[in-house]
């Protein structure tokens, strides 16, 4: 009994490990459509129902793929509306990967390793290795699913262990709760597919314990999405408690439906295994089609049941990132870009806001400028943290360059940031408490230079939010005519000191350090733009 357990348990193992890797290799392979799929959804249900399946397919886990749109809505990025009709389809791609289980190459499976280790090690193209990783995959899933299989093999003969099925046979509800169990536990409805298939190829149990088995994985799939929507925004924990209340009326009426669906399903097929996963193709795919057409009104339903309530929004905290997308580095890098341009709208008002103070000397608005710097740097911070989670070992050279390109603007608004609160708003105070007047060319070279200083930043972060080449390559072009622009201040001031104009002699100090600080605020959106066009 020992060895059969830890044929099991290894088997099992190896198959979790499969499906890891199979997954990594397929997100790296066409993980980068995943933002442009997301981002193009139609309203089109079935559309987004077929989104769901790629997603799944994609991930490897329906789980992870229901956990992810509970990030995705948690971030304000889509509705619930649009998230119900994904969230059927992501239970439909698990029916895909139990239909290839479902055929009996696991004799092949060390073939199949082999194939993709060798596609791995000597592949001289990035895709090459990334399909290589994905035979590698498929080819543990077969090697588990063997190892499992034959594991069992010996319980034929066990006289305990037959006399367990034919009770689970007997009471249904006990094989379903037992099987929702195990599926939270191993928070794998495909591996609980797995094996099952895997009893059914050693003739260890019918399709009438099947169809339970099959029922409760379903189940057992919505825990971890449970407590992904525990903690989030009231339009996540209505995605969180759609996914629970989509599977719960699924599987009570195909409970009562189980004569019916094993009917079907003996017809489609005398191999058990293939039964198996076609008696799961039509509960999955028929709890998507009995939904589907509801979703409007579903989504009302749950608007009453969880009613949404007035959230003040806290500017300092972040509001997209989440971490249940780190697992898709696409993902994690759109929340990321679109908690920069928070910050990047806080830098915009405190350049503006700064020149603003200068031109009215109302020292009420420093208040403002300095809580903005509060939500940069804090902001900052927890983008930093977020963006380093991501794990570097399984990320492609490009998703890693992008990690570094984010990284780098997140530095240089938080650089602008600090030159604006703690250097030019030093000189901006300075000029109020000595009452200082500037001559009427000083002022207005210094409010010609900011406003080009100022057009360069907001078209560098233009560049970043609509990834726009042309439009950074605008402000990097600029970047030698703000040069100059500072040298020729600089040296039409000193023209008006050679002359004796008062005023020009009582700010001197302050006029060149302001320009010298509108010049680096500018070289910052130089390294914005730079990073858009992928010079970094």
């Amino acid at each position: 009994m020992f060895f059969v357990l830890m044929g099991l348990i290894g088997g099992l193992a190896l198959f979790l490990y499969g499906m890891q890797i199979t997954s990594e290799g397929l997100k790296s392979t066409f993980g980068n459509k995943l933002k442009q799929i997301l981002s193009t959804l139609s309203k089109n249900k079935l559309i987004a129902l077929f989104t769901g399946i790629i997603i799944t397919f994609t991930i490897q886990s329906s789980t992870a793929a229901s956990t992810l749109l509970v990030s995705l809505v948690n971030t304000g990025i889509m509705s619930l509306s649009q998230t119900l009709s994904i969230l059927l389809g992501t239970s439909m791609g698990t029916t895909l990967t139990a239909q290839i289980i479902a055929f009996k190459v696991s004799d092949y499976a060390l073939l199949i390793i082999v194939l993709g280790f060798g596609l791995k090690l000597l592949g001289k193209k990035r895709k090459q290795r990334f399909i290589g990783n994905i035979l590698l995959g498929i080819g543990f899933i077969f090697l588990g699913m063997k190892i499992m299989s034959e594991s069992v093999s010996p319980l034929k003969d066990h006289a305990l262990f037959k006399e367990i099925l034919i009770n689970l046979e007997h009471i249904p509800l006990l094989a379903l709760l037992a099987s929702a169990l195990l599926t939270s536990i191993i928070q794998s409805s495909t591996a609980t597919m797995g094996l099952t298939i895997s009893l059914a190829m050693q003739g260890l149990i019918s399709l009438n314990l099947a169809v339970p088995i099959i029922l409760g994985s379903h189940l057992g799939s919505c825990s971890t999405v449970l407590f992904a929507g525990i903690g989030a925004s009231r339009s996540a924990k209505r995605v969180a408690l759609a996914n629970l209340l989509f599977k719960l009326v699924g599987v009570v009426v195909f409970f009562l439906l189980t004569p019916s669906v094993i009917l079907l399903v003996q017809k489609s097929s005398v191999n058990l295994p293939r039964q198996i996963a076609n008696a799961h193709a039509l509960i999955i795919v028929g709890n998507a089609l009995i939904f589907l057409p509801f979703t409007e009104i579903f989504s009302k339903f749950l608007e009453k049941i969880i009613p949404q309530t007035e959230e003040v929004e806290v500017l300092q905290k972040p509001k997209f990132l989440d971490s249940g997308a780190l697992e898709t580095p696409e993902i994690a890098f759109y929340l990321a870009s679109k908690e920069i341009l928070r910050i990047s709208n806080a830098v915009e008002e405190m350049v503006l806001g700064a020149m603003k103070v200068f031109i009215s000397n109302d020292e009420r608005l420093l208040d403002e400028i300095s809580t903005q710097d509060m939500i940069v740097d804090n902001l900052s911070r927890e983008i930093t943290k977020y963006l380093t989670r991501i794990s570097f070992e399984t990320l492609s050279e490009e998703h890693s360059k992008e990690v570094f390109r984010l990284l780098y603007i997140v530095d240089d608004l938080e650089h602008i940031g600090d030159l604006v609160d703690k250097n030019l708003i030093p000189l901006i105070e300075k000029k109020i408490d000595h009452s200082l007047v500037f001559s009427e060319k000083g002022a207005g070279e210094i409010k010609n230079m900011h406003q080009e200083v100022y057009n360069n930043l907001r078209n560098a972060i233009g560049a970043f939010a609509l990834q726009d080449q042309r439009m950074a390559q605008k402000v990097i072009d600029q970047k030698k005519y703000i040069d100059s622009l500072e040298i020729n201040l600089r040296k039409t001031h000193i023209n008006r000191l050679n002359v004796g104009i008062e005023p020009s002699q009582k700010t001197s100090g302050v006029h060149l350090d302001l320009i010298n600080i509108l010049k680096r605020i500018n070289d910052h959106s130089f390294s914005i733009a730079r990073a858009v066009v992928g010079e970094i």
